[in-house]
Protein backbone atom coordinates (compact mmCIF):
# COMPACT_ATOMS: atom_id res chain seq x y z
CA UNK A 1 0.00 0.00 0.00
CA UNK A 2 2.63 2.27 -1.50
CA UNK A 3 -0.10 4.59 -3.22
CA UNK A 4 0.28 8.68 -2.92
CA UNK A 5 -2.60 10.09 -0.32
CA UNK A 6 -4.46 11.55 -2.70
CA UNK A 7 -5.48 8.19 -3.97
CA UNK A 8 -5.37 6.42 -0.31
CA UNK A 9 -7.47 9.41 1.01
CA UNK A 10 -9.98 8.89 -1.38
CA UNK A 11 -10.48 5.25 -0.93
CA UNK A 12 -10.64 6.18 2.58
CA UNK A 13 -13.95 8.51 1.92
CA UNK A 14 -15.14 5.31 -0.46
CA UNK A 15 -15.20 2.77 2.63
CA UNK A 16 -16.85 5.38 4.83
CA UNK A 17 -19.81 5.29 2.36
CA UNK A 18 -19.78 1.57 2.25
CA UNK A 19 -17.97 0.74 -0.75
CA UNK A 20 -15.80 -2.12 -0.44
CA UNK A 21 -11.96 -1.53 -0.89
CA UNK A 22 -8.49 -3.87 -1.52
CA UNK A 23 -5.16 -2.77 -0.65
CA UNK A 24 -2.36 -4.59 -2.25
CA UNK A 25 1.47 -4.98 -0.69
CA UNK A 26 4.42 -4.13 -2.86
CA UNK A 27 7.92 -5.30 -2.79
CA UNK A 28 10.85 -4.09 -0.68
CA UNK A 29 11.05 -1.72 -3.65
CA UNK A 30 7.91 -0.28 -3.51
CA UNK A 31 6.43 -2.28 -6.39
CA UNK A 32 2.94 -3.95 -6.90
CA UNK A 33 2.99 -7.67 -8.45
CA UNK A 34 0.83 -7.89 -11.06
CA UNK A 35 -0.03 -11.41 -9.71
CA UNK A 36 -1.77 -9.44 -6.56
CA UNK A 37 -4.09 -7.86 -8.90
CA UNK A 38 -5.13 -10.20 -10.69
CA UNK A 39 -6.11 -12.49 -7.44
CA UNK A 40 -7.32 -9.49 -6.02
CA UNK A 41 -10.03 -8.96 -8.34
CA UNK A 42 -13.54 -9.86 -7.82
CA UNK A 43 -16.61 -10.38 -10.28
CA UNK A 44 -18.10 -7.16 -8.77
CA UNK A 45 -14.21 -4.77 -8.74
CA UNK A 46 -15.24 -1.18 -10.68
CA UNK A 47 -11.95 0.11 -10.54
CA UNK A 48 -8.17 -0.69 -9.97
CA UNK A 49 -5.73 2.41 -9.51
CA UNK A 50 -1.80 2.35 -9.49
CA UNK A 51 0.78 4.60 -8.95
CA UNK A 52 3.01 4.83 -12.57
CA UNK A 53 5.86 5.83 -11.09
CA UNK A 54 6.36 6.28 -6.79
CA UNK A 55 6.88 9.99 -5.57
CA UNK A 56 9.30 9.36 -3.03
CA UNK A 57 11.36 6.33 -3.72
CA UNK A 58 11.20 6.42 -7.91
CA UNK A 59 10.22 2.91 -8.55
CA UNK A 60 7.87 2.45 -11.70
CA UNK A 61 4.97 -0.33 -11.79
CA UNK A 62 4.80 -2.75 -14.16
CA UNK A 63 1.46 -1.25 -15.56
CA UNK A 64 1.31 -3.18 -18.75
CA UNK A 65 1.38 -6.06 -17.04
CA UNK A 66 -1.13 -5.33 -14.69
CA UNK A 67 -3.51 -3.47 -17.05
CA UNK A 68 -3.63 -6.57 -19.02
CA UNK A 69 -4.69 -8.98 -16.44
CA UNK A 70 -7.90 -6.25 -15.73
CA UNK A 71 -8.20 -5.89 -19.29
CA UNK A 72 -9.11 -9.60 -19.44
CA UNK A 73 -11.37 -9.54 -16.60
CA UNK A 74 -13.31 -6.88 -18.08
CA UNK A 75 -11.83 -3.86 -14.74
CA UNK A 76 -10.59 -0.24 -15.92
CA UNK A 77 -7.71 0.58 -14.70
CA UNK A 78 -6.50 4.10 -13.36
CA UNK A 79 -2.57 5.73 -13.27
CA UNK A 80 -1.60 8.21 -11.23
CA UNK A 81 1.16 8.89 -13.63
CA UNK A 82 1.90 12.80 -12.25
CA UNK A 83 5.02 11.43 -11.09
CA UNK A 84 6.21 9.88 -14.26
CA UNK A 85 4.82 12.39 -16.55
CA UNK A 86 7.81 14.45 -18.13
CA UNK A 87 10.30 12.03 -16.50
CA UNK A 88 9.99 8.75 -18.88
CA UNK A 89 7.95 7.76 -21.85
CA UNK A 90 4.12 7.02 -20.96
CA UNK A 91 2.40 5.72 -24.15
CA UNK A 92 -1.14 5.38 -22.72
CA UNK A 93 -1.92 2.52 -25.80
CA UNK A 94 1.39 0.91 -24.87
CA UNK A 95 0.74 0.44 -20.84
CA UNK A 96 -3.11 -0.31 -21.69
CA UNK A 97 -5.29 2.13 -19.03
CA UNK A 98 -8.25 3.46 -19.28
CA UNK A 99 -7.69 6.44 -17.12
CA UNK A 100 -4.46 8.59 -16.40
CA UNK A 101 -4.53 11.45 -14.43
CA UNK A 102 -0.75 14.28 -14.62
CA UNK A 103 -0.21 17.26 -12.94
CA UNK A 104 1.14 20.46 -14.62
CA UNK A 105 3.63 21.38 -12.10
CA UNK A 106 5.47 18.05 -12.34
CA UNK A 107 5.69 19.15 -16.32
CA UNK A 108 7.20 22.56 -15.40
CA UNK A 109 4.12 23.88 -16.07
CA UNK A 110 1.53 26.16 -13.86
CA UNK A 111 0.49 24.87 -10.39
CA UNK A 112 -3.26 24.49 -10.23
CA UNK A 113 -3.98 22.62 -13.69
CA UNK A 114 -4.00 19.07 -14.35
CA UNK A 115 -5.36 16.77 -16.14
CA UNK A 116 -7.31 13.45 -16.79
CA UNK A 117 -7.05 11.49 -19.95
CA UNK A 118 -10.12 9.02 -20.58
CA UNK A 119 -10.46 6.73 -23.33
CA UNK A 120 -13.21 6.80 -25.54
CA UNK A 121 -16.25 4.42 -24.04
CA UNK A 122 -14.93 4.70 -20.78
CA UNK A 123 -18.06 5.73 -18.96
CA UNK A 124 -17.84 8.28 -16.10
CA UNK A 125 -19.84 10.29 -13.50
CA UNK A 126 -19.21 14.27 -13.01
CA UNK A 127 -17.75 14.58 -9.42
CA UNK A 128 -18.89 18.54 -9.90
CA UNK A 129 -22.43 18.91 -12.10
CA UNK A 130 -23.99 22.39 -11.84
CA UNK A 131 -22.93 23.28 -15.58
CA UNK A 132 -22.33 21.74 -19.17
CA UNK A 133 -18.47 22.36 -19.21
CA UNK A 134 -16.12 20.04 -19.75
CA UNK A 135 -18.32 17.37 -22.02
CA UNK A 136 -20.44 17.35 -18.85
CA UNK A 137 -17.40 15.97 -17.01
CA UNK A 138 -17.16 18.73 -14.43
CA UNK A 139 -19.13 21.69 -13.72
CA UNK A 140 -17.10 25.27 -13.81
CA UNK A 141 -15.34 27.84 -16.22
CA UNK A 142 -11.97 26.28 -17.71
CA UNK A 143 -8.80 27.83 -16.97
CA UNK A 144 -8.25 28.14 -20.66
CA UNK A 145 -4.85 29.99 -20.24
CA UNK A 146 -3.40 27.43 -17.79
CA UNK A 147 -5.25 24.48 -19.75
CA UNK A 148 -2.93 26.24 -22.65
CA UNK A 149 0.03 26.43 -20.23
CA UNK A 150 -0.63 22.35 -19.41
CA UNK A 151 -0.50 21.87 -23.00
CA UNK A 152 2.65 23.62 -24.32
CA UNK A 153 4.78 22.59 -21.16
CA UNK A 154 3.45 18.69 -22.04
CA UNK A 155 4.56 19.07 -25.33
CA UNK A 156 8.16 20.60 -23.93
CA UNK A 157 8.89 17.92 -21.84
CA UNK A 158 7.79 14.99 -24.63
CA UNK A 159 10.24 16.89 -26.76
CA UNK A 160 13.36 16.32 -24.05
CA UNK A 161 12.10 13.70 -21.65
CA UNK A 162 14.84 11.31 -22.96
CA UNK A 163 17.59 13.44 -23.26
CA UNK A 164 16.88 15.02 -19.95
CA UNK A 165 16.30 11.68 -18.78
CA UNK A 166 19.87 10.15 -19.04
CA UNK A 167 21.63 13.72 -18.23
CA UNK A 168 19.59 13.79 -15.01
CA UNK A 169 20.19 10.11 -14.20
CA UNK A 170 23.65 10.69 -14.29
CA UNK A 171 23.97 13.16 -12.29
CA UNK A 172 21.50 11.13 -9.39
CA UNK A 173 24.12 8.59 -9.77
CA UNK A 174 26.80 10.35 -9.11
CA UNK A 175 25.39 11.92 -6.53
CA UNK A 176 24.38 8.49 -5.05
CA UNK A 177 28.43 6.96 -5.59
CA UNK A 178 29.13 10.41 -3.50
CA UNK A 179 26.83 9.52 -0.92
CA UNK A 180 27.92 6.12 -0.85
CA UNK A 181 31.87 7.04 -0.17
CA UNK A 182 30.92 10.25 1.97
CA UNK A 183 28.49 8.68 4.19
CA UNK A 184 29.09 5.71 6.12
CA UNK A 185 26.09 3.25 6.45
CA UNK A 186 23.66 5.39 4.52
CA UNK A 187 21.39 2.81 2.16
CA UNK A 188 19.24 3.76 -1.04
CA UNK A 189 15.22 2.68 -1.27
CA UNK A 190 13.61 1.90 -3.96
CA UNK A 191 14.44 0.59 -7.87
CA UNK A 192 17.33 2.97 -9.17
CA UNK A 193 18.18 0.93 -11.97
CA UNK A 194 15.04 0.65 -13.44
CA UNK A 195 13.02 3.39 -11.91
CA UNK A 196 12.68 7.22 -12.60
CA UNK A 197 15.82 9.08 -13.57
CA UNK A 198 15.61 12.08 -11.18
CA UNK A 199 14.81 10.61 -7.75
CA UNK A 200 17.24 9.16 -5.05
CA UNK A 201 15.80 8.00 -1.53
CA UNK A 202 18.30 7.69 1.58
CA UNK A 203 18.36 6.73 4.82
CA UNK A 204 21.18 8.03 7.17
CA UNK A 205 22.00 5.40 10.15
CA UNK A 206 21.71 7.57 13.22
CA UNK A 207 20.37 10.42 12.07
CA UNK A 208 16.83 12.00 12.06
CA UNK A 209 15.46 13.09 8.27
CA UNK A 210 13.95 16.57 9.69
CA UNK A 211 17.35 17.61 11.38
CA UNK A 212 19.54 16.84 8.20
CA UNK A 213 16.80 18.63 6.38
CA UNK A 214 17.35 21.56 8.81
CA UNK A 215 20.92 21.79 8.02
CA UNK A 216 20.83 21.49 4.67
CA UNK A 217 18.43 23.47 3.94
CA UNK A 218 21.10 26.15 5.94
CA UNK A 219 23.24 25.23 3.11
CA UNK A 220 21.39 26.22 0.65
CA UNK A 221 19.97 22.66 -0.48
CA UNK A 222 16.44 21.87 -0.46
CA UNK A 223 15.81 18.27 -0.20
CA UNK A 224 12.33 16.42 1.44
CA UNK A 225 11.56 14.03 3.87
CA UNK A 226 8.37 11.56 2.42
CA UNK A 227 6.13 13.30 0.08
CA UNK A 228 5.73 16.72 -0.37
CA UNK A 229 1.94 16.89 0.11
CA UNK A 230 3.18 15.42 3.90
CA UNK A 231 5.01 18.54 5.03
CA UNK A 232 5.12 18.86 8.44
CA UNK A 233 4.15 15.15 9.39
CA UNK A 234 6.72 13.18 11.47
CA UNK A 235 5.38 9.81 11.28
CA UNK A 236 7.58 7.39 9.25
CA UNK A 237 6.65 7.56 5.17
CA UNK A 238 3.98 4.94 4.91
CA UNK A 239 5.65 4.24 1.19
CA UNK A 240 8.76 2.87 3.56
CA UNK A 241 6.74 0.98 5.82
CA UNK A 242 4.99 -0.41 3.20
CA UNK A 243 8.52 -1.64 1.42
CA UNK A 244 9.50 -3.47 4.89
CA UNK A 245 11.74 -0.80 5.63
CA UNK A 246 12.14 -0.63 9.81
CA UNK A 247 10.62 2.53 11.22
CA UNK A 248 14.19 3.78 12.77
CA UNK A 249 15.32 3.89 9.52
CA UNK A 250 12.14 5.64 7.28
CA UNK A 251 12.64 7.93 10.34
CA UNK A 252 16.36 8.93 8.81
CA UNK A 253 15.52 9.16 5.22
CA UNK A 254 15.48 12.07 2.75
CA UNK A 255 14.62 12.39 -0.89
CA UNK A 256 16.87 14.03 -3.40
CA UNK A 257 14.80 15.28 -6.50
CA UNK A 258 16.35 16.44 -9.41
CA UNK A 259 15.46 18.39 -12.57
CA UNK A 260 16.26 19.85 -15.69
CA UNK A 261 17.99 23.01 -13.81
CA UNK A 262 20.81 20.80 -11.99
CA UNK A 263 24.15 20.56 -12.81
CA UNK A 264 27.30 18.81 -11.82
CA UNK A 265 28.37 21.43 -9.54
CA UNK A 266 25.07 21.28 -7.99
CA UNK A 267 26.00 17.88 -6.95
CA UNK A 268 29.00 18.20 -5.88
CA UNK A 269 27.93 20.92 -3.81
CA UNK A 270 25.72 18.26 -2.12
CA UNK A 271 28.06 15.97 -1.66
CA UNK A 272 30.82 18.34 0.39
CA UNK A 273 27.81 19.22 2.15
CA UNK A 274 26.74 15.50 2.84
CA UNK A 275 30.25 14.81 4.01
CA UNK A 276 30.20 17.72 6.33
CA UNK A 277 26.75 17.24 7.72
CA UNK A 278 25.21 13.35 7.79
CA UNK A 279 28.16 11.81 9.64
CA UNK A 280 26.70 10.78 13.01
Amino acid sequence: MAEHKAVLRSCARLEAEGVAVTYLPVDGAGRVDPEDVGQALRPDTALVSVLLANNEVGTVNPVAEIAARCREAGVPVHIDAVQGCGKILVDVEALGVDLLSLSGHKLYGPRGIGALWVRPGTLLQPLLVGGTQERGLRAGTEPVPLAHALGVAAELASSRVEADGARIRALRDRLWEGLREAVPGVRAHGDREGGLPNTLNVSIPGREAEALVLALDDAGIAVGTGSACTTGDTRPSHVLLAMGVPPAEARASIRFSLGQENTSGDVDTVMEAMARIAPA
